[in-house]
């Protein structure tokens, strides 16, 4: 609950942290900070949401637990599936300049599937090439945002793709 509380705390800092370091908007665009406002705000919605279920179901009996037991919930904390997750997507983010944003995400969905329990390999490995390849032509292609390429044999491969969207934009000329 301590951490809901802070991430709260802290998204109400970011909301105006983005409002204040965002470039203005012109009357007819939404402006570089009209969408991370908008993400901040639904989580700070779920957020409170989570904070008040949390307050609910807050039994009497949480003070007279003893030390046994919650040694028990922090070694059972710190091997659960949702600080594994968090660890999978950190090494995500620090391996992705090297690696460039293709091979992480490939390996990135394998290892969070795998961490959620899908047992078929093939499916596993199929889903996880099709949903890179389709992330990296809707953001690179469709959406002009250039993704991390990398670094050496991983840069010369995402330059290869991009120059395969722009032939295909360019309608193969």
């Amino acid at each position: 609950m301590i951490f809901s509380i802070g991430l709260f705390v802290f998204s109400i800092y970011c909301y105006f942290l983005v409002g204040a370091e965002s470039p203005g908007s012109t009357p007819t665009e939404l402006g570089a900070a009209f969408w991370p406002r908008i993400i901040l705000v639904l989580m700070m919605i779920l957020l409170g949401i989570n904070i008040f279920t949390q307050f609910k179901n807050k039994s009497k009996e949480d003070e007279s637990k003893d030390k046994s037991e919650v040694k028990s919930k922090v070694d059972s904390a710190v091997l659960s599936k949702l600080l594994i997750g968090m660890g999978i997507v950190a090494l995500m983010a620090f391996s992705m300049q090297y690696v460039g944003f293709l091979l992480s995400c490939f390996a990135f969905l394998i290892a969070y599937g795998a961490l959620l329990g899908e047992k078929n390999i093939t499916k596993l490995v199929l889903f996880s090439l099709i949903i890179t390849f389709v992330l990296y032509v809707i953001f690179q292609g469709l959406l002009d945002i250039r993704l991390e390429r990398g670094r050496g044999i991983f840069r010369s491969l995402a330059l290869y793709l991009e120059g395969i969207i722009l032939y295909i934009r360019r309608g193969g000329r």
